[in-house]
């Protein structure tokens, strides 16, 4: 199956989602890093006229936990290395500002404005990013699925990718040095309890694989069942 049939299934899902809407439809593109969310999301917004919000828009650097002091020293002196503390994927985003800044003026028929977090420099950035309002927005990133944003969220699409294949993509994007294994450990966390793939609407594959629809998946088959009765295989 061609990338255009692959798109072609989640732009008449996205239509019949959005025409049984009598308002603004918010769509979830979630799936692991690398898994192609991005790409897929772009093309989407092109052939439907979406507007478009990033979870990497509200990524929140990596917080520390403050060093354990040594028995009879003062709290806040020690000279214990910093330790880190595990996080959740959700941790990783700043979710109170997704909401109130991103996804509740679009859901309202507003622009959205807020301040994206600047990948290069490692901060949020001083310019605004402003998102147009629009009947159907798509919210594309790790986390754009999750349960705690499902009061904002319509529907939510998961970009199918073999871990192989994502870990081979993410190297050569990532330095070595940046390689963080916490990130990938909360990311199969998060799909493997709090988000798992028969929960989503549909699954696209993010390779060359045929994807549809589905309510019970196999994880990186993307085999062909219908979760709504509304989009079926060819």
């Amino acid at each position: 199956m061609s990338t255009d049939d692959r798109l072609d299934i989640a732009v008449r899902a996205l239509a019949l989602w959005r025409g049984a809407s009598r308002g603004v439809t918010i769509v979830a593109i979630d799936g692991h890093g690398a898994s192609g969310k991005s790409t897929i999301a772009e093309s989407l917004c092109a052939k439907t006229g979406a507007s478009l919000v990033r979870t990497d828009d509200f990524f929140m650097r990596h917080r520390q936990s403050a060093p354990v002091p040594k028995r009879g020293e003062p709290k806040g002196v020690t000279d214990a290395p910093v330790r880190e503390t595990w996080r959740g994927i959700g941790t990783f985003y700043d979710v109170t500002r997704l909401r109130i800044e991103g996804l509740e003026p679009l859901r309202a028929g507003r622009q959205a404005v807020f301040h994206a977090f600047d990948w290069d420099s490692g901060a949020v950035s001083e310019a605004q990013t402003r998102v147009g309002p629009n009947d159907l927005v798509l919210l594309e990133g790790v986390y754009s699925g999750a349960p705690e944003l499902g009061d904002l969220v319509d529907r939510a699409i998961y970009v199918d990718t073999p871990e192989p294949e994502r870990l081979h993509r993410l190297r050569g994007r990532v330095a070595p040095e940046d390689w963080d294994e916490e990130w990938l450990r909360a990311e199969k966390e998060y799909f493997a309890g709090m988000r798992p793939l028969e929960s989503f609407d549909l699954v696209i594959c993010g390779t060359g694989a045929p994807a549809f629809a589905t309510t019970k998946h196999t994880p990186s088959s993307c085999a062909a069942s219908s979760r709504t009765g509304l989009i079926e295989s060819h």
